[in-house]
């Protein structure tokens, strides 16, 4: 488990997705994160906002909710932020495939960047839903 303020790297060897940089005004949950995403020639970084009350503690329970369900679901699980400028479409096909989008909401014609981090299903993907959640500050259910 990391500290507080560690990043957190989700990684397949080729695609990095990086969760950052919380805002530490209060110990409440945070409502904003650096996200990078990071591959061969690219690199994309966003401060994305999450307004809700309990602020990125929603990130936390979708990655908690995939490391529950380890072994496999159908279908696709998504997370979007409240902006809409951070999405994650999770599918499982013996691994847990993430399909990460970035957007600049802010701009009409505002950059968009997608990739895929490939996890194995099991210790990674519970290392990450740990480490979210410790990062955000996530209220427990």
């Amino acid at each position: 488990m990391l500290s507080r303020m560690e990043p957190v790297v989700i990684a397949d060897g080729r695609t990095r997705l990086v969760l950052s940089h919380p805002d530490t005004a209060s110990s409440a949950p945070a409502q904003y994160l650096s996200v990078t995403l990071e591959g061969p020639d690219l690199r994309a970084s966003r401060q994305v906002y999450e307004g809700y009350d309990e602020g990125f503690t929603s990130l936390a329970r979708y990655f908690g909710d995939l490391a529950v369900d380890w072994r496999g679901w159908e279908g696709t699980r998504d997370y979007e932020s409240i902006e809409g400028d951070f999405r994650v479409r999770a599918t499982h096909d013996g691994h847990v495939n993430l399909s990460v989008l970035l957007w600049e909401s802010t701009e009409p014609a505002g950059w968009r960047v997608e990739a895929e981090v490939r996890l194995d299903a099991g210790e990674a993907l519970s290392a990450a839903a740990v480490d979210i959640a410790v990062l955000v500050r996530a209220q427990p259910r």
